[in-house]
């Protein structure tokens, strides 16, 4: 029965048949929620349905009932797991909040949108800004945070009172069968690697192989599990497990409309699991530029080269008009 009201309420959503103010009716034409877990991952629970937003991009939770959400309408922070929200977060970081992170051991707080990356003491009696750049994604692990930008990586090793540039060592296989990897995971000696076009996995060290089933979706995370790996996709919440039957199944609670943008466990609560939804697909981060970009033809090298040569065919011209003269002279 579950199965199929999943369906017919995907079927309303996508064909527009839900009427504004219910779900998929948001003035910003989408339609987006954090879910929990508390068995990891076989039941969610919606945390804003009293409080719809538009796309959630990041959730964080270490100490619950406080969860943070990074949104397309600012940053939301809920002390009662979802009962009440609250804005919060300076007016600088934008209206689109894109990562969110609270430190489980000292509970500062990185959050960063179009104005960059801000961190805050627990308290937030302050918003310092610690990167000018808008983060595409942060991870954190203890003090060390890795944070990608546009233009590249930025790494922390003091929980993000300062950064500097590059990952540190710590970003992860940078490129699977022609794709950029945006995420990746260990499960035993199985490694799973996150694309823009599937996921892709290996065991023992040895080649990735895509997961069949996952080709041509955007897989944006992954969570190693008790019961194998949860891999966040652009068509829902997807669970391999590989050696098994039915190595890959949808989550029937998490309607399959609805993309994975980011998913966290609680410090000491394994089986305790948070997920970041949208309606509309996350954007997918691409190759990284090179670090030393050759200059482009008509940049200012291009205009110093030409004017060289413009300055030696003057040059010659006058050299030349010289040497008649004198020529003229001697006659």
């Amino acid at each position: 029965m579950r199965r199929v009201l999943t369906v017919l309420v995907s079927a309303l959503l996508l064909a527009g048949g839900l009427p504004a103010g219910q779900a998929g009716g948001h003035p910003h034409g989408n339609w987006g929620s954090a879910y929990r877990s508390v068995d990891g991952g076989r039941i969610w629970f919606d945390l804003n349905r009293r409080h719809p937003v538009g796309t959630v991009f990041d959730v964080s939770a270490p100490s619950p009932p406080r969860v943070w959400e990074a949104t397309d309408r600012g940053l939301l922070r809920s002390e009662d797991l979802g009962n009440t929200w609250t804005r919060v977060g300076p007016a600088a970081i934008g209206e689109r909040v894109r990562v969110v992170s609270e430190d489980p051991a000292g509970g500062s707080v990185l959050a960063g949108g179009s104005g960059g990356l801000f961190r805050a003491p627990a308290d937030l009696s302050r918003w310092d800004r610690v990167l000018p750049a808008e983060p595409l994604a942060l991870t954190r692990d203890g003090d060390t945070v890795l944070v990608r930008a546009e233009r590249g990586w930025h790494h922390s090793l003091d929980g993000g009172a300062t950064f500097a540039d590059g990952d540190h060592g710590l970003a992860p296989v940078a490129e699977v069968a022609g794709h950029p990897v945006v995420a990746s995971v260990r499960h035993g000696d199985l490694e799973v690697a996150c694309t823009g076009d599937g996921a892709y996995a290996r065991t023992g060290g040895g080649a990735y192989a895509v997961v069949p089933g996952t080709e041509g979706l955007a897989v944006l995370v992954a969570l190693s599990t008790s019961d194998g790996v949860l891999l966040g996709t652009s068509r829902g919440l997807l669970r391999y497990r590989p050696g098994t039957a039915d190595p890959l199944v949808p989550e029937e609670d998490i309607p399959p409309f609805l993309a994975i943008g980011a998913m966290e466990v609680p410090a000491r609560r394994p089986e305790e699991l948070f997920i970041a939804t949208s309606i509309t697909p996350y954007p997918v981060p691409g190759a990284l530029p090179d670090p030393v970009a050759a200059p482009e033809s008509g940049g200012v090298a291009g205009v110093l080269w030409i004017g060289g040569i413009g300055a030696l065919v003057l040059f010659a011209g006058v050299a030349g008009a010289l040497a008649r003269r004198r020529r003229g002279g001697r006659r």
